[in-house]
């Protein structure tokens, strides 16, 4: 899945967001993240918006085609949670490793939208810390 798939996908269930709020939902590198925005930009799926009552910042929000494609990148996104569950029961702790590691870039946003159990990945040995869960506040 792509960043761009997965910045749809999150803005299409939070709502506008700056572009700090996706890097750091995300747990990507925000010069990563301000190269994809552009490419989305261009693409016509997302446009900038003013979020903020007092203090306006610089959002994204979804164009109509950004929408759909949300919506096509969300039911993907879908499919390979199905696809990860459906292996897991079945893998050796090195398949399991590699299947993880296949994944990595992904887990925060499957945790984010419920599609994937925390406690799973807990139990098969991932630190909080590996998968970008904050172990302090």
């Amino acid at each position: 899945m792509t960043l761009g798939e997965q910045i749809l996908i999150l803005i299409r269930e939070q709502g506008p967001l700056t572009m700090e709020e996706i890097a750091n939902y995300l747990r990507r590198d925000i010069n990563e993240v301000k190269e994809e925005l552009n490419y989305l930009e261009l693409d016509r799926l997302i446009i900038k918006v003013k979020k903020g009552f007092i203090f306006k910042k610089e959002a994204y929000d979804l164009t109509p085609t950004g929408l759909e494609e949300s919506e096509k990148a969300y039911e993907k996104l879908k499919a390979k949670v199905q696809e990860i569950m459906n292996k897991i029961g079945s893998l050796s702790s090195e398949e399991l490793e590699e299947l993880i590691n296949q994944y990595m870039s992904i887990i925060p946003l499957l945790l984010l939208l419920n599609l994937l159990p925390l406690e799973l990945l807990l139990l098969m040995g991932l630190s909080p810390i590996i998968i970008g869960i904050p172990t302090h506040y």
